[in-house]
């Protein structure tokens, strides 16, 4: 890419301005209130130019705005410390663009490059330098560097002006950052002088990655150069850019960014080397950034080990309430978490050997070891009824083992797996059982975790459910998100029993299962997600958004997400294991919202067409956009992970996405992505107003209720890796509108 500086005095000295692209106005104008234009950002610059460095790019410049009245002069790649010396009046600069003409005049070569930062880490003010500086006071910069970048050359630095004071270990650096004078042989705040050297580095590393945030959109307002990761745009020492990102520039690297500090709450995109005058292109809202990083490589997390996994239950034969315990649970009155203190009566060991204990800290041990298996009654097994107090995995070997676990099946109150549940894992007659009742009549979707199960709209096995062809539904093992898919009546099941039966009906693929917790190691109520959960604040099943503080992944491997519909990822895939506490892994206390078996990520660069018949905005609109996609390469489901930001389209207000279903990517690359919902909100007499619109977003073709916008799609020329140039395009009617829209990019992996 071009790219250039502007200094407002000779000698590379005073406010500078990276210019990478045509710039027609070097000041960002805006309206007040009363409709009158004024000056935003970078008000000195309009005829306020003495000095240019020029990095790439041949440059031609203009005495006024829009490239109206070219100097004669066409400068390439190096240092002009007065603009006058090529023929270039000073202080008369108001728009610049790169040209393909040769340079004209010639610039004094740029061998070397510096960047002094008032605070470590690359924070607080900063200053460029080209060349030897005897005085650093003449830059406003004397016995104020705390952290250095060397970006071209090698440099010697001196604690006094005129090059003088040489460090006792007289380093020699070359290209590398410095997070910390004092770790590289310089006193902090101590650097008066510095100038290029032609004797071989003692001290360098590399530049690997850089961005430059802007506080405005279009690259306008004050900047901050980033080189490695910060962990938060609000330090104390440099919080300007914290929620305040307008725009910016990914130089070298490619970077992830964060709505929240700590790497928490990532957009999704990543950003590769380019310009990013509309943060909408990288899904980053406006002001809303506090962390960026170089991207991390998507490794799994794995958690702690599962050494074994006990269920608890306060009545005898798995009835009444329940509570999950892995490896180990040293005091079941831990406080918020007490109700199975001296109330257990039943237990079911899925895994592990268990020991257990009367009192809390793995006090009084009662004489068994129990393996895997049923214990319905605790007392068989020499266990004292409603009297245990923690409860622990040992090397031992069982000295009890239980009926095996053949069969498991987990009730939901609602759809979707959502609401209270109840595990059954023998025959049970009666879900309105007196010390167990709270299932009865309430069922509305299933798990089927082990065996094949019939079920039955009476006690005692009556009633049993049959299938359109009169013969008996048996469910085998698989996920049942809506009982009445297959045939079962929804709020109806009252007894079920596992049958030495062929299924008669296949629930959906278990994919993966997740347990979350509201409070850290495990306690407190949890919840059961299978394969995906894209809204924890569900209005029949709510109780879990913002409240998980740990997580036990049983299987697959996952992400999660801050918001629902799968937007904001955390920056981490989590394996199998025990996350006693979800910070230690990034992902906020309290903060997720929506969750989903991991897939291939697959990031969606390009642009958006939108055509709107109204003739109210410009027709079309064309936008840069971007999306990400989760790829399942087994069964080619192709997710939508995260939508396009708002798109502006004039006197209409916006557009959103909002959601969709998941989509298939054919192997000959077709996609289809059924039930992508849009919101268009505008304003009317001061209020918002807004309409809904569900759509198939496709590669075949798309035509408008009146047949006014015909579009045709293409499939992605490399379908076996879920990546290519691709086109989807969709159309439809919206608050009375016809409109298509038309997405043109590429889907490439994220690394």
């Amino acid at each position: 890419m071009a790219h250039l500086i502007l200094f407002m005095d000779a000698n590379f000295q005073g406010k500078h301005k990276h210019i990478f692209d045509r710039v027609d106005a070097l000041s960002l104008v805006g309206t007040d209130s009363q409709g009158n234009s004024v000056c935003v950002a970078d008000c000195d610059f309009p005829d306020g130019v003495s000095s240019i460095v020029i990095f790439s790019g041949n440059w031609q410049f203009s005495q006024s705005e829009n490239q109206k009245s070219p100097f004669p002069s066409i400068l390439g790649p190096g240092l002009y410390p007065s603009v006058e010396a090529v023929k270039l009046t000073n202080d008369n600069i108001r728009s610049l663009m790169p040209v393909t003409e040769p340079p004209s005049m010639p610039g004094e070569p740029l061998n070397g490059e510096v960047i002094l930062f008032e605070n470590a880490s690359f924070r607080g003010g900063h200053q460029h330098v080209f060349q030897g500086v005897k005085d650093l006071g003449s830059m406003g910069f004397s016995q104020k560097a705390s952290s250095i970048v060397v970006k071209s050359g090698n440099w010697a630095f001196y604690n006094d002006t005129e090059f003088d004071g040489s460090y006792p270990q007289q380093p020699v650096f070359g290209p590398g950052i410095y997070p910390w004078v004092e770790d590289v042989g310089i006193n902090n705040d101590s650097i008066s002088s510095l100038q290029p050297t032609s004797g071989a580095a003692t001290i360098s590393n590399t530049v690997d990655n850089e961005v430059i945030l802007f506080e405005y959109g279009g690259l306008y307002g004050p900047h901050r150069h980033v080189f490695a990761p910060e962990p938060n745009l609000n330090a104390d020492d440099d919080n300007f850019f914290n929620d305040n990102v307008g725009s910016l520039v990914v130089l070298t690297g490619v970077w992830s960014f964060y709505a929240d500090w700590n790497f928490a709450a990532n957009y999704g995109i990543p950003g590769t080397s380019g310009l990013y005058p509309a943060l909408s292109a990288l899904n980053i809202a406006y002001d809303d950034m506090s962390s960026l990083r170089p991207i991390v490589p998507s490794t799994v997390t794995p958690g702690d080990d599962i050494l074994g996994h006990v269920i608890l239950f306060q009545s005898a034969n798995f009835h009444g309430p329940h509570k999950h315990v892995f490896n180990q649970e040293d005091n079941l009155n831990a406080d918020g978490d007490n109700s199975f203190n001296d109330s257990v009566s039943s237990l079911v060991v899925l895994t592990g050997n268990w020991q257990f204990f009367r009192n809390s800290g793995f006090n009084d041990d009662y004489p068994v070891v129990l393996g895997p298996g049923l214990y319905p009654w605790v007392e068989d097994v020499s266990i004292r009824n409603k009297d245990m107090s923690s409860l622990r995995v040992v090397q031992a070997n069982a000295t009890v083992t239980g009926d095996p676990v053949g069969a498991h099946i987990i009730l939901f109150e609602s759809a979707n797996y959502h609401g209270a549940h109840k595990h059954v894992f023998v025959s049970e007659p009666n879900l309105n059982a007196d010390d167990d009742s709270s299932f009865n009549d309430v069922t509305s979707s299933i798990a089927v975790l082990e065996g094949q199960w019939a079920t039955y709209g009476d006690w005692n096995y009556q009633r049993q459910y049959i299938d359109r062809s009169q013969n008996p539904i048996i469910l085998g093992p698989g996920l049942y998100k809506w009982v009445a898919n297959v045939q079962i009546l929804n709020d109806d099941l009252t007894s079920l029993q596992p049958v030495d039966q062929t299924a008669s009906a296949t629930g959906e693929s278990l994919l993966g299962q997740v347990l979350l917790f509201k409070d850290a190691n495990f306690r407190g109520e949890h919840k059961h997600v299978f394969n995906l959960e894209e809204n924890l604040n569900a209005d029949d099943d709510n109780s879990f958004n913002d409240a998980t503080s740990s997580i036990v992944v049983v299987e697959n491997k996952w992400f999660t997400y801050r918001d629902s519909q799968l937007q904001r990822a955390y920056d981490v895939t989590l394996g199998v294991g025990l996350f006693g506490w979800v910070e230690n892994v990034g992902i906020t206390n309290h903060d997720m919202s929506s969750l989903t078996v991991a897939g291939d990520r697959r990031l969606f660069i390009g642009k958006a067409t939108i055509n709107i018949a109204s003739g109210q905005v410009p027709d079309p609109v064309v936008v840069d956009i971007a999306m990400s996609f989760l790829f399942h390469i087994d069964t080619r489901v192709f997710s939508v992970e995260n939508g396009f930001n708002p798109i502006t389209v004039g006197s209409l207000g916006t557009i959103r996405y909002d959601s969709a279903d998941d989509g298939l990517f054919q192997t000959d690359g077709q996609i289809t992505i059924p039930n992508f919902k849009i919101t268009g909100t505008t304003s009317i007499f001061g209020k918002d107003v807004s309409a809904d619109v569900t759509f198939l977003l496709s590669t075949g073709v798309a035509t408008s209720p009146s047949n006014r916008y015909m579009e045709t799609g293409s499939p992605a020329d490399m379908p076996a890796l879920g990546q290519g140039n691709v086109t989807l395009v969709a159309a439809g009617n919206l608050a009375g509108d016809d409109f298509s829209i038309k997405l043109v990019g590429t889907l490439t992996a994220q690394a």
